[in-house]
């Protein structure tokens, strides 16, 4: 008979359990559900992501014991400076674990820290062992699994790995193809936005595949540097994309076949080496190398453009030579990594400076909810009589406010029925089958019935939810041990301790922070523009003067805020319930968002415009104007981040084009009476890019008071409980 994926991972689980549970029981341990714990969480598709995840839990179980029993030390006889720097330490968990790296690492050291500290009263004695216990029995259970999955229908990560990249590789071919036919006015916008959607996708599995692979995979391993490389340069080729694609509307109407004399040959070039990429990802040798080529401009057409039409022209060709340099080095990375060309240098695979440590507002938010989560916990222990659960709801209530402070966007409501109907399916267990068995036998194979129940059910990756809750409460309800006992007052006592824990995850819905999403939604956009008003101030011409390290920094953390608000906004949209907003519809939401993203490139190309030298006689003949330009947006960007609405569509563009065509006519002046030595080749590039740049941002504007316009923002504001 031939088995499916499905069926064959649920037996693996399944056989795993019932494996760890037997060697916990015959080693006579405590608490052997931990061992069943391991399994449960770290079972995944492939031996590599397994690995991956198993080695990060019990990295995470052995920082999480080396801190509860530090702090056990430190304030056995304090409690509430002990359950202030527990709080304090799981709040930093909680922190890092919303960030890119080892995010399970983070998660696993705040909880296990919570419950060996919970578990383990002030009796130093009693907490080393009950933390000895944990390393042991988690130990024990990744043990297990990995033993498993290597030797019954073992899953590589490898191919998928490979197969992702491949499929990726082709997706931003199919995207640049869609780009470069809008360009040149082909009806190619369905095909661009199927594309995109693709991409996005595509490139998540690709980054998770490429852990599990390294982890896994030797091959993968030795060429982990190269392969880190071209993970960076994919997000540095679609962040390029998209700010190309932006620029495209503005030159659609200009004869680019005059004015980009080469840009077929261009063009073409740029399709071949996606094209030999491609090849090389599937093994195969390279036809071709790339050849440099640079995209021409016919200055004598140039010079009949109106300057707002060279700006454009300028931001857009700036953007292909950069789509240039960038899959040069694509194939080079790629050639590197099949052996198919040099070896690239040791200094180009180091990991580009980043802009060092930027505190982000919304991590800070969920840090400060997991604590309060974490105090209401705490304080119920002590002032409720007969608490539900003891000790553990405080262990318990931590994982799940963990999560929660993590995902903000996850509706507390989401969590309930798969917990009932967990505590419902492990209760029966419970009642009805365990005290009928009488060996390990029957133990043994009720567990891996149970088990493959359960994985087989909520196989599909969009049903981990309902997985995780599944196992975890068949795990906690059964409460398997060699002196085992019965009581129904189990099943009640866990049922009603959730009601308890779900209650103070409802308080912490509005309080601290009311994370409603469309209030969500309305505080963020205020941040955004608050972030890009700020952003306007630190252009002024005229009034440079050194900045101080605080400067840099307000600087990094408002740059990384624009960049990554237009992100948070997409992902909270989802939620949104537009069934309420009668107003509003998913389509406006999300148009509102692609606007803000829009203007995100834009602030992008502005900034890195504004870096560049200017001609010192065009700042002084141009600066009451752009000082103008930038003050009218400054405000714009002031008042819509107090209300999203604020901005009408057709008052912005009037105002706006009324501004840029005077700074449009006075260029026009300043370009004529402007010597031959005062405006180099050099400077006047850097102008026309720095006014394409002051152009894209009040189109981009322009397109976000459209969108916000067709909103209702009223009903977002109405109170509703």
């Amino acid at each position: 008979m031939i088995l499916t994926v499905r069926t064959k991972e649920s037996i693996k689980t399944a056989l795993a359990m019932t494996i760890a549970y037997w060697g916990a029981l015959s080693m006579d341990w405590d608490k052997p559900y931990w061992a069943g714990f391991a399994v449960a969480f770290i079972s995944l598709a492939t031996v590599g992501q397994s690995l991956n995840k198993g080695a990060l839990r019990m990295a995470g179980t052995i920082i999480g014991v080396i801190v509860s029993l530090t702090l056990i030390g430190l304030f056995a006889q304090e409690r509430w400076l002990f359950i202030l720097s527990v709080s304090l330490w799981v709040g930093l968990c909680t922190y890092m674990m919303s960030g890119p790296k080892h995010q399970y690492f983070w998660h696993v050291g705040g909880f296990v820290c919570v419950i060996i500290a919970m578990d383990a009263g002030p009796n130093s004695v009693n907490a080393f062992d009950l933390a000895m216990l944990r390393a042991q029995e988690t130990g024990l259970g990744i043990l297990v699994y990995t033993l498993v999955s290597v030797t019954l229908w073992p899953s590589s990560s490898r191919p998928q790995f490979y197969d992702a990249t491949a499929k990726l590789a082709a997706t931003q071919h199919r995207l640049y193809r869609a780009y470069l036919g809008l360009m040149n006015r082909q009806e190619m916008a369905d095909e661009a936005l199927s594309a995109r959607a693709q991409e996005s996708q595509e490139q998540t599995r690709f980054g998770q595949l490429l852990d599990a692979a390294v982890t896994e995979s030797y091959e993968v391993w030795e060429l982990r540097r190269q392969w880190r490389r071209y993970r960076s340069q994919v997000v540095d080729l679609t962040q390029t994309m998209e700010r190309w694609r932006e620029s495209i509307t503005e030159v659609q109407a200009l004869d680019l076949e005059r004015l980009l004399p080469n840009l077929e040959a261009f063009g073409a070039e740029l399709d071949g080496r996606f094209a030999q990429i491609g090849r090389m990802l599937a093994n195969q040798a390279p036809e071709r190398q790339p050849t440099a080529l640079d995209l021409t401009l016919n200055e004598t057409e140039v010079r009949s453009l109106s300057h707002f039409h060279k700006a454009a022209l300028t931001v857009t060709r700036s953007q292909l030579q950069h789509l240039e340099r960038l899959t040069r080095s694509l194939f080079s990375s790629v050639g590197d990594i099949k052996g198919f060309g040099q070896e690239v240098a040791a200094a180009e695979l180091a990991s580009p400076p980043g802009a060092g440590f930027v505190l982000d507002p919304d991590r800070l938010a969920g840090m400060v909810r997991v604590i309060v989560i974490i105090w209401l916990a705490f304080l119920a222990l002590i002032y409720v009589q007969a608490l539900p659960g003891g000790t553990g709801f405080v262990g318990m209530a931590a994982p799940f406010g963990m999560v929660l402070a993590s995902s903000p966007q996850l509706p507390v409501s989401k969590l309930f029925l798969p917990s009932a109907f967990s505590v419902l399916f492990a209760g029966v267990l419970y009642i009805f089958v365990m005290p009928q068995l009488s060996s390990f036998a029957g133990l043994g194979l009720m567990i891996f019935l149970a088990t493959f129940v359960i994985c087989y059910l909520f196989y599909a990756p969009q049903q981990a939810l309902g997985r995780a809750f599944g196992l975890a409460m068949f795990v906690v309800i059964a409460s398997i041990s060699n002196e085992q006992t019965y009581s129904f007052l189990v099943v009640a006592n866990t049922a009603m301790m959730f009601l308890i824990m779900f209650l103070i995850l409802l308080i912490t819905v509005i309080f601290p922070f009311d994370l409603r999403p469309e209030r969500a939604f309305l505080r963020l956009v205020g941040r955004y523009f608050r972030s890009g008003e700020y952003l306007l101030s630190t252009m002024r011409w005229g009034s440079e003067h050194s900045q101080t390290r605080f400067d840099r920094w307000r600087k990094s953390f408002h740059t990384r805020e624009m960049a990554s608000l237009p992100v948070k906004l997409g992902a909270w949209a989802h939620f949104i319930d537009t069934k309420r907003l009668s107003t509003t519809s998913p389509d406006q939401v999300q148009a509102l968002v692609i606007s803000l993203q829009a203007l995100t490139y834009r602030m992008q190309e502005l900034l890195e415009a504004r870096q560049n030298p200017q001609s010192q006689f065009l700042v002084e003949q141009l600066l009451e104007d752009i000082r103008a330009w930038r003050l009218r947006i400054q405000g714009a960007f002031q008042r819509l981040s107090d209300d999203p609405a604020v901005g009408d569509r057709e008052r912005f563009s009037t105002v706006l084009n009324e501004i840029l065509a005077h700074l449009e006519t006075l260029t026009e002046e300043t370009m004529n009476k402007a010597g031959q030595d005062q405006i180099s080749d050099l400077e006047g590039e850097y102008f026309y890019r720095l006014l394409g740049a002051y152009r894209g941002v009040s189109e981009a504007l322009v397109d976000y008071a459209g969108s916000a316009g067709a909103i209702g923002w009223a009903r977002w504001r109405e109170a509703r409980f």
